[in-house]
């Protein structure tokens, strides 16, 4: 039996990726702090809990000087709902983002997945897409991963 589209689907809590129409990030900050919001909304133990290394971020690196930090936030929430899923965020974003700018937010999104001290099976799905839409070498991404294990220990 074939499903009416307008049936109701109790178990769906937001419409299929292919119901979505597509869009593009256009602003390299919002951009830049929606790949972080898809990083910090792939932890699957609790996607709300505070992050200090995506506020920090946030509020503090040159790409986003002359946003309001707030806004950024709100906003990347708001992509992220549209897009359904951290994948989908990140190709959204991507096009935004320029070729320098892509291996310190790659850090940068290191720090947040990396912030709770445990990498989850989305977030490190994550981490391999962005390492592989980034262009990041394997040896580059386990050596930012050591040093920010390491940090995070303190």
């Amino acid at each position: 039996m074939q499903k009416d589209k307008n049936t109701l689907d109790f178990f769906r809590t937001r419409p299929s990726a292919a119901d979505r129409a597509p869009f593009h990030i256009t602003d390299e900050a919002e951009a830049c702090a929606a790949v972080l919001m898809a990083c910090l909304r792939a932890n699957e133990l609790d996607a709300d809990a505070e992050n200090a290394a995506f506020y920090t971020t946030i509020g503090s690196r040159n790409i986003f000087k002359g946003h309001d930090a707030s806004a950024l936030v709100a906003s990347a929430g708001q992509y992220f709902e549209q897009a359904g899923s951290p994948a989908a965020l990140i190709e959204a974003a991507i096009g935004a983002i320029r070729e320098q700018t892509r291996l310190p937010l790659f850090y940068h999104c290191l720090d947040v997945i990396l912030a709770d001290g445990i990498v989850t099976p989305k977030e490190h799905e994550v981490v391999q897409y962005l390492k592989g839409r980034f262009k990041v070498e394997d040896e580059i991404v386990w050596k930012a991963m050591e040093v920010l294990v390491a940090k995070n220990q303190l």
